[in-house]
Parts: C-alpha cells; sequence; structure tokens
C-alpha cells in the first residue's frame, strides 16, 4: 500500500463557523459524528444531518457551517487515492468506476442507521490501528480498508432522483433523535437543545417521537440514563458516582426512577451484580445514603 494512500481526520466547526474543505486529489468521504450542517459547493447547498454521507471527488471543495446552534459541529473524514481504488477493487466491484460514475462533483445521500453506525466504527478502528499496529498490522488496514469502501459504496448506490432529500422525514427524524438522544445522554437534554439541533419545533418533536416509540422523549431519556447507571453498577461504580456520571441532576430523582424501573433500590441491585461477580472477588460497596 503506497504512502498517505488514505487519510483520516476530524472536522470540527464551532459556532458561526465557516469551515473550507477540500478533497485535494483524494475522493473524501465525510460522515457526521454529532451536529447537523449545510455546506455549499459549486453554487448548490445541501443541508446534512445525523444519517448523511458526504462525498467531494478530486480537485473538489466546500464551504460548510455548522446548524447546531451553540454545539459544536464534529465530522469524521476519510479520504481514497485512486490508486488505493484500484487495489481494493475486483471483479466484482469497481469503486473508481463506481464513484467516478457520480452525478455530481460533491453529493450527499442519506443512509441507514446501522450503515453509518458500522462505517464509523471501522474508520475508528482503522485509525485506532494507525496508532497503535498489532500483529498483521497491513493486512488488517487493507481488510477494514476494503469493508469501508464497501459500505461507502452500498450508501452512494443511490443517486440523483433516487436520493432522500429531507433528512426529516418521519423515520429519518426519529432515528436521528435517539441516535442523538444516546450520543449526548450523560448530559441535560432539553426539548429546546433538540428543537436547535434539529431545526424542528419541539411541538413537532413530542408529537412524531410519541407516535414512533409510544413513549415521550423525556421518559426515553429517562429510561436511557438509567440503563446506563445500571451497567455502571454492574460494573461495579460505586452508587455515588453513578447518578451523576450518567447525567442525573440530583440522588433522589435517581434513586426514585431506578426503583421505579428496576423495581428494586440501587443498593439491592448493587449487591445482586457483586454476588454475580463473587467468583471474581467482588467486594459489596454503599448502599444508598
Amino acid at each position: 500500500m503506497e504512502k498517505n494512500a488514505y487519510l483520516i481526520s476530524e472536522i470540527i466547526c464551532e459556532g458561526s463557523e465557516k469551515v473550507t474543505v477540500s478533497s485535494g486529489g483524494y475522493y473524501r468521504f465525510i460522515l457526521t459524528k454529532t451536529g447537523s450542517f449545510v455546506c455549499s459547493c459549486k453554487g448548490e447547498q445541501l443541508r446534512c444531518g445525523a444519517h448523511e454521507f458526504l462525498m467531494l471527488k478530486p480537485g473538489t471543495s466546500l464551504v460548510l457551517s455548522s446548524t447546531s446552534g451553540t454545539f459544536p459541529l464534529e465530522l469524521l473524514s476519510i479520504q481514497f487515492s485512486d490508486r488505493l481504488l484500484q487495489e481494493l477493487s475486483s471483479e466484482e466491484m469497481n469503486f473508481m468506476e463506481h464513484f467516478a460514475a457520480m452525478p455530481s462533483e460533491c453529493i450527499s445521500v442519506t443512509a441507514e442507521n446501522s450503515l453509518m453506525m458500522i462505517t464509523r466504527n471501522l474508520i475508528a478502528d482503522l485509525a485506532k490501528q494507525e496508532k497503535v499496529p498489532e500483529l498483521g498490522d497491513s493486512i488488517y488496514r487493507f481488510g477494514l480498508l476494503s469493508l469501508i469502501a464497501v459500505f461507502l459504496a452500498r450508501a452512494f448506490r443511490k443517486t440523483g432522483k433516487d436520493r432522500k432529500k429531507e433528512p426529516e422525514m418521519k423515520e429519518m427524524l426519529l432515528d436521528s433523535l435517539m441516535f442523538y438522544i444516546k450520543e449526548h445522554i450523560t448530559e441535560e437534554i432539553p426539548l429546546a437543545r433538540l428543537e436547535r439541533e434539529f431545526n424542528i419545533s419541539r411541538r413537532h418533536i413530542l408529537r412524531e417521537f410519541k407516535k414512533g416509540t409510544g413513549q415521550t422523549v423525556h421518559s426515553y431519556i429517562i429510561k436511557t440514563k438509567l440503563a446506563l447507571c445500571a451497567r455502571y453498577i454492574a460494573e461495579g461504580m460505586p452508587i455515588s458516582h453513578v447518578y451523576t456520571k450518567a447525567g442525573f441532576g440530583g440522588y433522589n430523582h435517581f434513586f426514585r426512577a431506578f426503583k421505579k424501573e428496576f423495581q428494586m433500590t440501587p443498593g439491592e441491585y448493587y449487591q445482586i451484580c457483586c454476588q454475580e461477580r463473587s467468583d471474581c472477588g467482588c467486594q459489596h460497596g454503599e448502599q444508598e445514603p
């Protein structure tokens, strides 16, 4: 594999800042980690959210700006050289021809949440492998690059008229809301924050979330926080740290919610978890204050 055959980087945009992004001599793919943004490329404006893949052909540049209010926009970027795409190609799939055939220099597509998550995790694994090489490093990296190229090709198999241009579609909105909540579950997530993040009224968010999940946004946030607390407790974290790390405002609120959800107190759950791990030498920890 040639030197600099691929490049991985992060793009962070805060507030009203505008960032210019260029592809150079690479095919550049950009995935959203957190936030949403608008990008301008060759006179065309594209609005991108949590499930958007963005592709720039070689020699293309764009200007992007966050629409996430006061929250920073974080993007993940991977660039492939022409030569690497040829190396990764096979008789079944020619990546160079596939991406070169895209109808414009800069194109965005909306992908399924699972496809976005897998691709993002593969890129993160590849970046980790660069820092800490392990046995069979070159083979492993080539395999990761092949998988990433496959998932990107699948994401961009629909173009032109087949593209989903409205990330606010009901099913995509629900997926984006749930993903955003899970990504920021240790923080305060008031409706005003979701309203700013997705540029949609809180009334619409409440209605569509209730319709799609059968529960309120607040209930989903609490349940997700409690699931995280249960995991922390099972890992042996002291209860006095659990509720603050999961983003609960106070112990009493956490205690009541936990008991209602699991029909036992946090301390009782802690003792059960310790008993299950007794063969590992777990010692019983603190009870409720």
